[in-house]
């Protein structure tokens, strides 16, 4: 028999959305992630489409509110609704869902969280599954490079604004770094993490496992482990492609490629990462508008 067609309120992928990458340039590109845009203005969505699925994530985030509704950021009630059109959101340890009530054009400029460590001086743990009003975290001159990428005309405006403003402070934080002997420019999130455990063990030498545990904390929000599996789940989701989540491979040989121990413990990790089994994961991907931000870590396997 038939399956019955999915309509627009069953959260199909809308063709009106925008959804786009942009990558930093080569003198941030071991500070910045990625910058992403969500553009929703010109697609009628309906409710099931106005959410966003987010998975667990290592990094930092600020988020502008460009333009259209309010979005439902897990933010105290109490702040008045303007503080809401920028949010520094911490590290995900557990997935969670957004909704905007309406039409609207997001901006996001998405943190390695050593390097946002590196250049505030946060205790990135304090952040951990928060998102808070910036201007209650960050000085005067984060707050003025806020304002200014809210109010430019476009996304490369809003990119050269953040990079104007990151580059003079992030070259010098990054020659007191120690060297490492990976490749100039990182590839994929464990090139990152393993820069990142090199770092740690020259720059802790002489410490206690405590102190230096305590020091990795500090910096990147999770205990390096934890890190570490998060890092293999972004990796094992970012192969895939247009066609398939996971890159057209079955389960078992994801598990054996990824490091898993068998089938059963991928599957437990990509739920506790996404909420869903893999099974139901691949098709919320392929077919559903509010699994974006997964389509869009695919394209992260180009850097």
């Amino acid at each position: 028999m038939a399956l019955k067609p999915l309509d627009a309120d069953d959260g199909v992928i809308h063709p009106d959305t925008r959804t786009s990458l942009f990558l930093p340039s080569s003198a941030l590109a071991d500070c910045v992630c990625a910058y992403v845009v969500r553009d929703t203005l010109d697609a009628q969505l309906s409710p099931k489409q106005r959410f966003s699925h987010l998975p667990v994530s290592p990094l930092v985030s600020i988020i502008w509110l460009i333009h259209g509704g309010r979005s439902s950021i897990h933010i105290d009630d109490v702040w008045p609704p303007s503080s809401r059109r920028v949010v520094l959101r911490g590290p995900r340890t557990q997935p969670n869902v957004w909704k905007n009530q309406g039409p609207a054009l997001g901006f996001s400029l998405t943190f390695f969280p050593d390097a946002f460590h590196a250049l505030t001086h946060l205790n990135v743990a304090s952040l951990l599954d928060q998102a808070r009003n910036l201007q209650t975290i960050l000085d005067r001159d984060w707050q003025k490079m806020a304002v200014a990428v809210l109010k430019a005309a476009d996304d490369l405006a809003r990119i050269q604004i953040i990079e104007e403003f990151l580059t003079p402070r992030w070259v010098p934080v990054r020659a007191k770094q120690p060297v490492t002997t990976l490749p100039d420019g990182l590839t994929l999130f464990n090139d990152w993490v393993d820069a990142v455990a090199l770092r740690a063990s020259i720059s802790t030498l002489g410490q206690s496992t405590r102190q230096r545990e305590r020091l990795i904390k500090g910096q990147m929000g999770l205990p390096m482990r934890a890190i570490r599996g998060l890092v293999r789940m972004e990796s094992t989701l970012t192969q895939g492609n247009e066609s398939s989540a996971f890159g057209g491979q079955s389960l078992a040989e994801v598990a054996h490629a990824m490091g898993f121990s068998d089938h059963a413990h991928l599957c437990r990790e990509v739920k506790r990462y996404s909420g869903l089994n893999p099974t139901d994961l691949q098709l919320a991907i392929e077919t559903q508008e509010s699994y974006w931000p997964y389509r869009l870590r695919q394209t992260l396997k180009a850097r």
